[in-house]
């Protein structure tokens, strides 16, 4: 692979080389130019002087016919030291005047004009470059010689020697200039790149395993920082749902392994029996161990789904404590079989700004967990205050206040006293929701040993609907 090539592929290599063909193509725009700009301004100063000096030797000869090689000695001229050279011409051909610097040779009868004096390159007679004017005069009518044509010329080989030192001072310049800006463009984009290597070192250094690992970005500059952070923001949401995807798979595999030993143990056993109402006994147990993983899935599917932020709320004016009382009812079997009583203590009615269907499963969690660990006989508590904060209460003996912080972790169980079986999933999920809905949730054991689930942070909608705090 050429070196060009190898630059090509890096985000260096291209930054210098795009600087060094650009400040390349501006040098040689610029060297282009004063060389046209200098060159004008030699050959510009040299035309006026050979205007001058044709148009001295014009009107000399003009006015002194017979004696035109006289000109020759006219004190504006330096023939003598092979600088200068004219000569004259008449209208038909014949020369009238020529200087001595031309050895004895003509010079070129070269094309004129009438009061345009025409520019040329040539070489003159003693080999040298010359520049030369021509232009034609027109004598009196009464003057023989009719037309003058007179041509002057001069030697350029010192100005051109001048205009290659300036070429060379102009081509070295450009060279420093360049070798300096490769130095110059190094540098600066070795410097200017460093954020970006640290911030690739940053990425090779996250670990992929850790889902709370986070990319470092350091003090980028401006144009790296939305980049940075929308990559960094990316890079989270991807290890937080691998990680979610492993806790889900690791959860449904440690969760299900009981029930489905516990299917294969029932089925083992109720294929080796005969009497139908045996059967129809394995049946139910078997349905009801499948209605516990049917459970679990659907918890850990829905705690998935919560915790990506799948469930966006769809807000909408709900009546809080028609919800409750609905939740309530629902549960009212449950609770009877368990000889418990659901107390409620709400207003008439209260309007928040929420997610009817969010609300409906979050206290019915709530609810269903407090009715599942509550004591026999005992009273579960629903309060809404006039904050707009739900508390759900139930007796809870055999808890500590060491097991509050555990409580909403998954699969975390402290079994009940008559030997209630549960997934551990239902705080989770009550906990997850709440996040969805922006709603503080929160839990606590009171000095009477009850366990108090808090809900706070309810949108309310003043003047959406009359708040009645009186008994319904």
């Amino acid at each position: 692979m050429s070196l060009l090539e190898r630059a090509r592929e890096s985000l260096r290599g291209r930054l210098a080389l795009s600087l060094v063909a650009g400040l390349v193509a501006v040098l040689g725009i610029v060297f282009f130019a004063l060389h046209m700009l200098i060159r004008h301004e030699f050959y510009s100063h040299l035309d006026e002087e050979l205007l001058s000096r044709l148009r001295a030797v014009a009107v000399y000869v003009a006015d002194h016919p017979g004696r035109e090689s006289v000109a020759e000695f006219m004190p504006q001229f330096r023939t003598r030291e092979h600088e200068d050279f004219f000569q004259v011409w008449d209208g038909e051909g014949e020369s009238l005047a020529r200087s001595d610097s031309s050895a004895g040779k003509d010079l070129p009868r070269l094309q004129s004009a009438v009061g345009r004096p025409t520019y040329h390159d040539l070489t003159l007679p003693d080999g040298h470059n010359g520049r030369a004017i021509a232009e034609s005069i027109v004598l009196r009518a009464e003057d023989p010689r009719r037309v003058l044509h007179v041509v002057m010329a001069q030697e350029i080989e010192a100005i051109e020697t001048i205009e290659n030192r300036i070429h060379f001072i102009l081509f070295g310049a450009a060279v420093v200039t360049i070798l300096s800006a490769l130095v110059i463009a190094r540098y600066s984009v070795v410097s200017g790149l460093r954020p970006v290597d640290e911030l690739a070192q940053s990425l090779e250094k996250v670990d992929l395993d850790d889902s709370h690992a986070s990319l470092d970005t350091g003090p980028l500059p401006r144009e790296l920082r939305p980049v940075a952070s929308r990559f960094s923001e990316l890079l989270n949401r991807l290890l937080e749902g691998l990680a979610r995807e492993k806790r889900y798979a690791r959860n449904v595999a440690h969760e299900l392994r009981n029930p489905l030993a516990e299917m294969r143990l029932i089925a083992d056993v109720g294929a080796t029996a005969t009497d139908p109402d045996v059967l129809r006994a394995y049946m139910r147990e078997i349905r009801a161990s499948a209605a516990e993983m049917e459970q679990i899935v659907d918890s850990l599917m829905a705690l998935t789904r919560y915790e990506a932020g799948l469930e966006a709320p769809q807000l909408e004016p709900v009546e809080l404590c028609g919800q409750l009382r609905q939740q309530a009812a629902a549960m009212k079997a449950a609770a009877d079989q368990r000889a418990l009583t659901i107390e409620l203590d709400l207003p008439g009615e209260l309007w928040v700004h929420t997610d009817s269907a969010l609300v409906r499963r979050l206290v019915g969690n709530l609810l269903g967990n407090a009715i599942a660990h509550a004591p026999q006989g005992s009273v579960v508590r629903v309060r809404l205050d006039q904050n707009a904060r739900l508390l759900i209460s139930n007796p809870a003996p055999q808890l500590a206040a060491i097991d509050i912080p555990r409580l909403s972790e998954r699969f975390f169980r402290i079994d009940t006293r008559d030997g209630g079986s549960h997934a551990g999933l239902g705080l989770a999920i009550a906990g997850a929701i709440a996040d969805v809905l922006g709603i503080r949730f929160r839990l606590e054991l009171d000095e009477r040993g009850d366990l108090i689930a808090a809900l706070e942070g309810f949108g309310t909608l003043d003047g959406f609907a009359e708040r009645r705090w009186a008994p319904p």
